[in-house]
């Protein structure tokens, strides 16, 4: 593997604000690749914010930043709007000439990272993209998909300035839209890095050829201690956006049934995150032992899982490779999980429902409260899975890819 130190360009078209799991692991890569010794700058939307949010954090720890202003940013995804302008490209060549970046690599599809590759490919920079999912969903009346599907490819050539695949991804056409987004995009980098090899194998079905599975790291941070014991009460911790592809409210109803059929005390589950689902999942929770913390800060949410005993990651054909994932093992803690694709991390440590229905993960809710044995098992191996997950790997895992062959 090359040991060069690298200049990149790693740019993120989502507001760096909100910390979601893409952003989290954009602003860890960052960071990781600084500290091994390469120059990084971040390429982002400004900050709304008055503090200057994670852009101001990074520029407070030496960072160097390009923050380019969004004119207008989409309501319920968050998302800030950054065409693909001649503007917008002249103001890139100018600072990647000056800072004599040699790779650009873009961890989102949309209008800023589009700009940023066509710059790159104009000056004969290596391109690179990480594609943080390509299992995109969107919950549509039927009756709307098509016309919503040609809308989404309509917006992505305005964004982007070039066509968006029409290549069948998904049943629903809005679905196969959206991932056609994220299709044509990596269709016109050197290399992608899929952080999972599930998604791998569906890009390169889909006709990617050069594709590198990088699973993701965080920065090194305070690290848990195996469980000794475990309760009662057994503390379950579940992370992630309020939101169906979440699968919330599948996750509430089966608390529920367990609380009906185990002792009183026996198991108590915390709710982390925000989104739309909220106001709806407090409704269903009864009398089962759950509290909703609402968003917390990344270091809150870490020392939430060292608390726990476990974590709950109950999504369903939807996840690429979670960070919560690595975090909880950062933690030394077992994965509560119902989808079979997501290997990474969960061969050792996962603890798997026979299915993803509400039943299925009610079972194995109700046998772990009962002898919660393979949570201590699980808690016991994570030191060993974390190590797919090592800072110092990933980064050497990363820049081998920003120096892979193209393939023909």
């Amino acid at each position: 593997m090359s040991v060069a130190a690298r200049r990149v360009a790693l740019v993120c078209d989502y507001s760096l604000d909100y910390l979601g799991g893409a952003q989290s692991a954009f602003l860890d890569e960052a960071r990781l690749l600084r500290d091994r010794g390469h120059e990084v700058v971040v390429v982002a939307p400004a900050s709304r914010r008055a503090d200057g949010g994670a852009l101001r954090r990074w520029q407070d720890e030496g960072g160097d930043v390009i923050a380019v202003r969004a004119w207008v940013t989409l309501p319920g995804v968050q998302l800030p709007v950054i065409r693909n302008t001649q503007r917008l490209r002249t103001r890139l060549a100018d600072e990647f000439a000056e800072r004599d970046i040699d790779v650009v690599h873009v961890h989102s599809e949309f209008g800023l990272s589009a700009g940023a590759v066509s710059v790159a490919r104009a000056r004969g920079i290596r391109t690179v993209q990480t594609v943080h999912t390509f299992f995109w969903r969107a919950d549509m009346p039927q009756g709307f998909g098509r016309v919503l599907g040609a809308t989404v490819r309509a917006f992505g050539r305005w964004l982007r300035g070039f066509p968006t695949t029409r290549a069948e991804l998904a049943p629903a056409p809005v679905d196969s839209a959206l991932r056609n987004l994220t299709l044509s995009l990596a269709l016109r980098v050197d290399v992608v890095v899929s952080p999972s090899a599930h998604q791998a194998e569906r890009l390169r079905d889909a006709g990617v050829r050069t594709v590198r599975v990088v699973p993701n790291a965080v920065t090194p941070g305070p690290v848990g201690e195996p469980l000794t014991e475990v309760g009662p009460p057994l503390r379950i911790l579940w992370v992630g956006r309020l939101v169906a592809e979440k699968r919330l409210i599948e996750w509430i109803d089966a608390v529920v049934q367990t609380a009906a059929v185990v002792n009183p005390g026996s198991f108590e589950v915390e709710i982390v995150g925000e989104g739309p689902l909220r106001a709806a999942a407090e409704q269903r929770v009864d009398d089962a032992p759950v509290r909703f913390l609402g968003r917390l800060p990344r270091e809150a949410v870490q020392e939430r899982m060292r608390a726990a005993h476990l974590i709950a990651l109950t999504s369903f054909g939807f996840d690429n490779q979670p960070v919560t994932i690595v975090e909880a093992l950062e933690a030394r803690r077992g994965i509560f999980y119902v989808d079979p694709a997501l290997t990474e991390g969960t061969e050792l440590s996962g603890i798997r429902a026979s299915g993803p229905d509400v039943r299925a993960i009610a079972q194995l809710l109700t046998t772990l409260v009962r002898d919660p044995r393979p949570v201590l098992e699980a808690s016991a191996r994570a030191a060993e899975a974390a190590r797919e997950f090592d800072p110092v790997l990933h980064v050497a895992r990363i820049i081998d890819a920003y120096s892979a062959t193209p393939a023909l």
